[in-house]
C-alpha cells in the first residue's frame, strides 16, 4: 500500500526553502544594496537547512515501512534516491560550471583553492565546499541515504534501536573526533546526522499512529526555535558554526514541529495550496536560488547604492526570480525526469523475483 500524502510535509519544505532563501538574500543585499534593509536576524533563516533535514528522516521512514527487512528493495531504494538527488542538481551545477569557467570569482571566491570538480558532481566530501556550495547539505543527505538503506534490510521491529545505535556512535565519534582533518570522517561523525536520526525516529511514531498533543508540539518547537533567534540577534551565525548548538537550537525543535504538524493534518488539517505548491518546487529553488540572486544583484549593482526603496525592488526582484526559475526547473525538468524514474522504479518492482 502507497504511503498517504502529507500536505503539511510539502508545505514545510516550502517554509524551509524560503528560510534558507531569506539568509542568502541578506548577503546579496549587503553585497550588492549599499544601505541595508534586511538586518542579521535574517541570517537565523539558515535554520531551514536543519528543518530540510528533519523531514528528510522522516520522509525516508514514511516511504519506505512497507519495504522495511527486504533486502531485495535495498537497489531500488539507493536508484530511486539518486534519480530524485542527482539530475537536477547536475543541471544547475553544469550552470554553475559554465560561469565558473567565464568569470571564476562569481563563483567560489570563498573557497581556499580550486574546487573539486568532480567531487561536486558527485557529491563526494571534500576539503573544500562543493563548487555550488549549496551543495554541502546534499553531501550530508546522499551519506544519510547510504546509511539509512543498509537499515531497510532489517527487520520492521529493529529499526529504532538501529537508528538509537547510529546516534549514539555519532554522538561518540563527534566528541572523541572534535575537528577530523579527512573530510570524509568529518561527515561521518558530524552531529548534523542526528537531524535525519530524529525525523527517522519521528516518522515511526507517526507511521504507528503515535501522536501526542499534536498542537502543543507544534507550538512548543517553533517557540523553541523564535527564542533561539530572538537570544542570538547579536551573532545569528554563532548557533550555525556550532556542530551541537544547530542540532539542539533547531534540529530538535524540527522534530517536535513535523511531528506536531503531521498530528493535525490527522485531525483534519489542509495545508494551503499555494504552501503546497511552493514545497513541490523546494528542491529546485534550493539549488537555483543563488545563482540567480546573485544574478539580479550584479544587475542591479549599479543602480541599487541609493536607497532603501532600491533595495526593497531588489530583493523582491530577486526572491519572485528565484521562485519563477524554480517553477521552471520542477515544471520542465525534475517533474518529467521524476516521472520518467517512477516509470523505471515501477517496472524494476514488477520484474522482481518472487
Amino acid at each position: 500500500m502507497r504511503p498517504q500524502n502529507l500536505t503539511s510535509i510539502q508545505s514545510l519544505r516550502g517554509i524551509a526553502a524560503l528560510a534558507v532563501c531569506l539568509a542568502h538574500l541578506h548577503a546579496v543585499e549587503a553585497k550588492f544594496g549599499g544601505s541595508a534593509l534586511l538586518g542579521n536576524w535574517a541570517l537565523s533563516g539558515f535554520a531551514g537547512v536543519d528543518l530540510f533535514f528533519v523531514i528528510s528522516g522522516f520522509v525516508m521512514v514514511w516511504v519506505t515501512r512497507a519495504d522495511q527487512g527486504h533486502v531485495r528493495t535495498l537497489p531500488r531504494f539507493w536508484l530511486a534516491r539518486s534519480l530524485r538527488i542527482y539530475p537536477l542538481w547536475w543541471l544547475v551545477l553544469t550552470a554553475v560550471v559554465v560561469v565558473w569557467l567565464i568569470q571564476p570569482g562569481w563563483v567560489y571566491a570563498s573557497h581556499l583553492t580550486d574546487p573539486d570538480i568532480l567531487r561536486s558532481y558527485l557529491l563526494l566530501p571534500a576539503k573544500e565546499l562543493p563548487l555550488h556550495a549549496v551543495g554541502w547539505t546534499l553531501i550530508h543527505e546522499i551519506w544519510f541515504y547510504v546509511v539509512f538503506g543498509l537499515l531497510l534490510t532489517a527487520p520492521k521491529w529493529i529499526l529504532p534501536f538501529l537508528l538509537l545505535a547510529w546516534g549514539v556512535l555519532v554522538s561518540g565519534a563527534a566528541m572523541l573526533m572534535p575537528s577530523p582533518a579527512d573530510p570524509f570522517f568529518s561527515l561521518v561523525r558530524h552531529p548534523l546526522t542526528l537531524e535525519f536520526i530524529l525525523g527517522a525516529l519521528v516518522g515511526i511514531a507517526a507511521s504507528k499512529g503515535q501522536f501526542p498533543a499534536p498542537l502543543l508540539m507544534l507550538r512548543g518547537g517553533a517557540f523553541i526555535i523564535i527564542l533561539a533567534i530572538a537570544s542570538s540577534l547579536d551573532n545569528p551565525l554563532a548557533a550555525f558554526e556550532g556542530e551541537w548548538s544547530r542540532v539542539f537550537y533547531f534540529g530538535i525543535p524540527s522534530a517536535l514541529m513535523i511531528w506536531g504538524v503531521v498530528g493535525i493534518e490527522k485531525d483534519g488539517y489542509k495545508s494551503p495550496q499555494w504552501s503546497q505548491s511552493l514545497g513541490n518546487w523546494s528542491y529546485a529553488l534550493y539549488l537555483i536560488h543563488v545563482p540567480v540572486f546573485v544574478g539580479v544583484g550584479r544587475l542591479a549593482a549599479p543602480v541599487a547604492q541609493t536607497g532603501l526603496l532600491d533595495n526593497i525592488v531588489l530583493l523582491i526582484v530577486a526572491l519572485a526570480g528565484a521562485i519563477l526559475a524554480a517553477y521552471c526547473l520542477h515544471i520542465g525538468f525534475e517533474r518529467p525526469i521524476g516521472k520518467l524514474a517512477h516509470r523505471l522504479l515501477e517496472r524494476l518492482a514488477t520484474n522482481k523475483p518472487a
